[in-house]
């Protein structure tokens, strides 16, 4: 198992050699950084998306630097073309050691104006496609009892903003998934972890702020880089932990606001088992 040979070189960075994963959205922003990330430590890397041209091009990014990476467009919201995907990487390699879900959409529009159709779109896409990909590849990670699952949420997936409700719910249940998966999985010896960045330099992020708005955001690497650090141990977290990223880049109006972050962050960061325990205490 390749996340079980994890080697260190001199500069004490933990490589993955021989590691096999899969990212969703892999063609753009936070997946196109972590793709790379993932190839620059050694690991062959199957980027997936719908859109072909930009998978492509991630591939040739990765190959340039000599590393391993392959295209297979895929729509996370269609059961049969998640499956098949999974099928046709294992009778490649014959297994999946990581898989990175951090496909996603997001539009600003009051709840009045959020049609069913925009509701579906964001839901099926930014939970849907988790859930699918998961179960997916859980046969083949149980079976051989290891595995990291990185969840790409949303600091908007830890207090509620105005404009975003869909994006909001989606991404609160990314959360959720990733705290139950967490506890199921547990007994199978595979990490399951939710992170949440806030404004990331990215195409989408440009489309609902503007360009000159978007220049002030996080860059992807940086999201990549601990997405990284999980996905290695170089960051040692319980499974089922959510761990946001760039807090200083999301800022409230208000006061009253900011502490209600805080207490959502509070909250969220602790793994979900932490959370079952202090019920646990309280009803004993």
């Amino acid at each position: 198992m390749a996340l079980a040979r994890l080697e260190k070189t001199d500069r004490r960075k933990v490589q993955l050699q021989n590691a096999i994963a899969v990212i969703t959205g892999g063609g753009s922003g936070i997946g196109k950084a972590i793709a790379q990330s993932l190839a620059d430590r050694g690991a062959s890397v199957v980027v997936c998306g719908r859109r072909s041209d930009p998978l492509a091009e991630t591939v040739r990014l990765i190959e340039r630097k000599m590393g391993k990476a392959f295209a297979l467009p895929m729509d996370v919201r269609d059961w049969s073309q998640v499956s098949a995907t999974v099928n046709r990487v294992l009778d490649r390699f014959g297994r999946i050691d990581i898989l990175v879900n951090n496909a996603g959409i997001a539009m600003a529009k009051p709840m009045l104006e959020t049609t069913e159709a925009d509701w579906d779109e964001i839901i099926d896409i930014n939970l849907k496609g988790v859930f699918l990909c998961c179960k997916a590849v859980l046969p083949t990670m149980t079976k051989t009892g290891d595995g990291v699952i990185v969840n790409v949420s949303s600091i908007l997936g830890m207090t509620g903003t105005a404009k975003f409700g869909a994006y909001c719910a989606s991404k609160f249940g990314v959360i959720g998934l990733t705290q139950v998966l967490a506890e199921e999985l547990k007994p199978h010896g595979i990490r399951v972890y939710a992170v949440c960045p806030g404004p990331t330099d990215t195409d989408l992020h440009r489309k609902i702020v503007g360009q000159e708005a978007a220049r002030k955001a996080t860059p992807p690497e940086k999201v990549a880089a601990r997405v990284i650090s999980l996905v290695t141990g170089e960051i040692i977290l319980a499974s089922g932990a959510v761990l946001m990223l760039d807090e200083s880049s999301f800022r409230f109006g208000s006061n009253k606001a900011k502490r209600r972050w805080r207490k959502a962050a509070k909250q969220w960061l602790e793994p979900a088992s932490l959370l079952l325990n202090k019920i646990k205490g309280l009803l004993t």
